[in-house]
């Protein structure tokens, strides 16, 4: 969830059995930054440098990244298809998590069909 308010942004993203949202952090932490820069563009850097901190310091961005590739309302838009970096980083995760090369290379080729070229 993302609230605005009088005192500013508020970013509440709660993950659970019912709504699994790892997919949904990365999204939520882009929308954030854009956000940040609208509503204060002289200080957004100053911001920006502090979100970006933190998010690299606790947060795991390959896995959240790769499963903001796989989230179904991200999935089919057209700039997924085109952005190498997240499916550089979308590859290195399924590597790591399969059994075996052939097991990577099956995840991979599901996960790519049918993406708009």
């Amino acid at each position: 969830m993302m609230h605005t308010t009088s005192k500013g942004l508020d970013i509440k993203v709660v993950d659970g059995d019912r709504r699994p949202t790892i997919g949904l952090v990365y999204a939520k932490n882009e929308a954030v930054k854009k956000k940040i820069c609208e509503v204060s563009p002289r200080y957004a850097q100053l911001v920006l440098d502090v979100v970006e901190d933190r998010w690299n310091r606790q947060m795991s961005r390959d896995l959240h990244m790769a499963a903001y590739y796989l989230h179904h309302a991200y999935h089919y838009t057209m700039e997924l298809s085109y952005d190498d970096d997240l499916m550089t980083i979308f590859t290195r995760v399924v590597e790591r998590l399969s059994r075996s090369a052939l097991d990577a290379a099956d995840a991979i080729d599901q996960a790519t069909i049918n993406l708009p070229t």
